[in-house]
């Protein structure tokens, strides 16, 4: 029982860090304004984290593990009659849990924006990894340029997301209802990999 309470504790912390880093970046936010989001004492985060820096990575790593189980199911257990569709049912994917998770995009962005040992050890634990299992995927294509292919998929998918409510004032429709990340979804499938 103390064991799950404490893993809770701890699941609650990270989310309300990775929200808060998402807002305001590493350098904008304090772990005690973590700690009053999380609704947790400033002495329990500091138990469960003994650093910013660690409670960042465990942030990051929680963000890339749903990322990455996103990924996997995309790609898992599926028959393709064309090795293309492999592709088009991955940014689908990709699309459906930027939906489920903005956070993600304005986390990466945040982060993205320095060359730090933060950055560098994301890259080096967590998207070079996916950079890789995206290269080894069939895309083709007579302009295929793999790095503009993979952040161009990465923002197409997730920057309205991540600006939604500015979407909805713009456009008078809020993608993140069901319909319309579905139709999202399949318009970017249709673009980068065209039938």
């Amino acid at each position: 029982m103390r064991t799950q309470q404490r893993d809770a504790t701890r699941e609650q912390i990270v989310k309300a860090a990775l929200q808060a880093i998402a807002e305001s970046g590493f350098d904008g936010v304090s772990t005690r304004a973590i700690a009053a989001r999380a609704n947790v004492s400033q002495g329990l985060l500091s138990y469960h984290f003994k650093s910013k820096d660690a409670l960042w990575r465990a942030s990051a790593d929680h963000l890339f593990a749903l990322a990455d189980e996103a990924i996997t199911d995309a790609l898992a257990h599926r028959e393709f009659d064309d090795p293309r569709e492999q592709c088009r049912q991955l940014i689908r994917q990709l699309v459906f849990f930027s939906a489920a998770h903005p956070e993600f995009v304005r986390f990466m962005v945040e982060q993205g924006k320095d060359d730090n040992e933060r950055s560098r050890w994301l890259a080096d634990t967590h998207l070079s990894p996916i950079y890789k299992r995206f290269s080894e995927l069939p895309w083709d294509g007579p302009n295929v340029d793999f790095p503009h292919l993979f952040y161009s998929v990465a923002g197409a998918a997730s920057f309205i997301f991540a600006v939604a409510d500015e979407c909805k004032l713009v456009t008078g429709k809020d993608p993140r209802a069901n319909s319309m990340a579905e139709r999202h979804a399949n318009f970017l499938a249709e673009l980068i990999v065209p039938s």
